[in-house]
């Protein structure tokens, strides 16, 4: 296990805690419960802010039946998405429609997939990409092991939420940095999920023309159309 990472049993954070027919019965929902161990680990590790830790319940707008189909498609085959090294870009020009919150329950899905037997291995990230640029310039004059560890991460493990992508056109260095991360994990046939208000039209103007091809021509695209819904049951 990784040094910074202490275990700490409570079963009202378990994700499983309303499905488990154990959670009744304190005999055996108890801290030896290897399931919690390994998903608690594997949350921990990919550095998911803790409110974004369990998979919302999401209902397509109409205009998003197509998009919502697509998307379960690849949730319900995510362990094959991810071995195959495939990547997808998720955009809507709107926000607050999901777009987040579904990469989210993909990563969610894929950790289930392989929680068993995963012998406390780090196995997805998410990064939200202007606050990880920002981590990038401060470890030039500031380094830390925290920044060292998660770039050891963004190569090993295997699948990768970026989140926000395109959000601030990229300076030169900016493009630099992002460039060598996402092109290191795409010659290493890693699994990337992108996220973004930008169609591929104006992507390069964002990114660069490189990285812009490498996040949309590599990619299943899929557009959310829905509007705005943050604040609400979606």
């Amino acid at each position: 296990m990784n040094s910074k990472y202490n275990y700490e049993f409570n079963k009202e954070n378990c994700p499983y805690k309303d499905v488990c027919s154990l959670v009744s019965d304190e005999n055996h929902c108890n801290s030896s419960c290897l399931r919690f161990m390994e998903i608690d680990y594997l949350l921990y590790m990919s550095r998911l802010p803790k409110s974004k830790m369990k998979a919302l319940t999401l209902v397509p707008e109409v205009e998003d039946l197509d998009s919502f189909k697509r998307l379960k498609e690849i949730k319900d085959n995510i362990v094959e998405f991810v071995e195959s090294g495939s990547s997808l870009y998720l955009f809507s020009m709107n926000t607050g429609n999901g777009k987040t919150s579904w990469a989210i329950k993909l990563l969610l899905k894929y950790f289930d997939e392989v929680w068993c037997g995963n012998g406390f291995k780090p196995r997805g990230l998410f990064i939200n990409v202007p606050n990880f640029l920002r981590m990038v310039t401060e470890n030039v004059t500031n380094p830390n092991d925290d920044f060292i560890e998660l770039k050891r991460l963004i190569a090993d493990v295997d699948l990768v939420i970026w989140d926000d992508i395109g959000a601030t056109k990229l300076s030169d260095y900016d493009h630099k940095n992002l460039l060598s991360f996402i092109d290191q994990r795409i010659l290493g046939e890693k699994s990337n999920i992108y996220t973004g208000n930008l169609p591929g039209d104006c992507l390069p103007d964002a990114l660069g023309q490189r990285l812009a091809s490498r996040v949309f021509n590599e990619s299943s695209i899929i557009e959310l159309l829905g509007q705005d819904r943050r604040g609400m049951m979606l």
